[in-house]
């Protein structure tokens, strides 16, 4: 008897391990697997399935799955919209979709949540991601209040305010916050089109836009640039400032001074001539008060002079583009930073 106890004692975690591999790798197919809407109805859940080696894996592609039903959806009613907008042109209205549906997909959905996971008989991890409808649509309609909510407090400072740039710094962030206010509100039209129909923004987003592009056209922009010959940097900087929305000349509103020079340094090697570029700009309100400043120096070389100074004008057109750009961005976010957000 005791050699029998033994040999149970023995087996038995062998057993449970047994069953515990098989459990994971060769029990039928969960139903939530082979019919996600059977488990998760959806009069109250939109779900997803995703899989990977992972579950981490699974998870996340679940969750790009359930990004899915939201761009489908919305680029099927853009489509709709599309067909009965008549004042914009073809390229216009796509570019319109197309913008709406990259910035959701990659835009977190929130309430995003996840319940079983299931091994098959090929070690592949599956998940379900999935959203309560009635939950996620309240958490939806208080982020949509609070942020219009913002948004009118920042159109009153507009209106109290007599400072060209600072009205366009706050007009600015005003549209950017309506802008991820509509995205909100296709998507909560996804998760309960009833919810959508009710909630109010008490706002118009055209009007924000409109309103921006009139006051950045009231923003004059002088540029000058020395050792500039051939204006190839002056044409960097005209097209930064048109991005946004100012108009090159005077009387100017922000001067852009700056210089510019690229010289052969004399070294040479087998194949390649080298030159030094260097690159001082600052951005200065009217009365010469410095708010941005970009520089850049380093060197280019090439098997020839010329296109070693175009690569050194390469250079310095993307320094301009990035920097310029993120420095010019800060300082009008830093004229709205005591404003809530």
């Amino acid at each position: 008897m005791k050699k029998i106890h033994v040999l149970q004692i023995i087996l038995t975690p062998l057993l449970l391990s047994l069953m515990s591999c098989q459990s994971l790798t060769h029990n039928r197919t969960p139903d939530w697997v082979a019919n996600p809407k059977a488990a998760y109805p959806e009069n109250h859940y939109l779900a997803a399935l995703g899989e990977g080696d992972t579950r981490r894996a699974a998870e996340n592609a679940a969750d790009a799955n359930l990004a899915r039903i939201f761009e489908a959806h919305i680029k099927s009613n853009e489509r709709i919209l599309d067909q009965s907008r008549e004042t914009r042109d073809a390229f216009e209205r796509t570019t319109s979709v197309v913008t709406d549906i990259n910035i959701l997909s990659s835009q977190t959905l929130y309430n995003i949540q996840h319940a079983e996971a299931w091994k098959d008989n090929q070690a592949r991890i599956h998940a379900i991601a999935y959203l309560d409808r009635r939950e996620t649509a309240a958490i939806y309609r208080d982020k949509i209040d609070k942020k219009t909510e913002s948004i009118l407090f920042l159109l009153s400072q507009v209106e109290s305010t007599q400072d060209l740039l600072k009205k366009y710094a706050t007009l600015r962030v005003a549209a950017f916050r309506a802008a991820e206010n509509n995205r909100l509100l296709k998507q909560l039209n996804v998760i309960s089109p009833r919810s959508s129909t009710g909630t109010k923004l008490n706002y118009s987003e055209n009007n924000i836009q409109k309103n921006l592009a009139d006051i950045a056209k009231q923003i004059r922009v002088e540029i000058n640039v020395t050792g500039d010959d051939d204006r190839q940097i002056t044409s960097v900087l005209e097209e930064l400032i048109t991005r946004y929305g100012f108009v090159v000349g005077t009387p100017a509103v922000l001067k852009i001074d700056g210089h510019i020079s690229i010289n052969d340094t004399g070294q040479r090697t087998a194949d390649l001539v080298f030159v030094r570029y260097q690159l001082l700009l600052q951005i200065k309100e009217a009365n010469d008060l410095v708010l941005v400043v970009v520089n850049d120096k380093g060197r280019e070389g090439h098997i020839s002079l010329d296109e070693a100074r175009i690569r050194s004008y390469r250079t310095l057109a993307n320094t301009i583009k990035a920097t310029g750009a993120q420095r010019l961005d800060a300082y009008f976010d830093s004229l709205i930073d005591s404003l809530p957000h």
